[in-house]
């Protein structure tokens, strides 16, 4: 992967659908990894947060998603699987 700097973050926009096809948009932090020469490069998924939705589905349908999307869980592991998206960005704090 060339162009991403070791050990940096990135973050990248991510699409997950219920099982009633309401479609959530998440957004994804990403640890690149520099490796070794005859090693492939990695990516960890550092952090995942729903970012937008539908306003008209239920409060507690909505929190229950923000909870899937948490470390270990059903949305985080469909987005670890996934990888990181084709267009990400380097995390800027200012």
């Amino acid at each position: 992967m060339i162009g991403y700097k070791d050990q940096y973050l990135y973050h990248g926009t991510h699409f997950w659908w219920d099982e009633d096809d309401n479609e959530y948009i998440l957004c994804a932090t990403w640890k690149f990894e520099k490796n070794y020469p005859d090693m492939p490069d990695q990516w960890h998924l550092e952090d995942l947060e729903l970012e937008d939705y539908s306003q008209s589905l239920p409060q507690g349908l909505v929190e229950e998603v923000k909870w899937m999307c948490g470390n270990d869980r059903a949305i985080w592991w469909h987005v670890e699987k996934e990888g990181p998206p084709f267009q990400i960005d380097e995390v800027d704090y200012s």
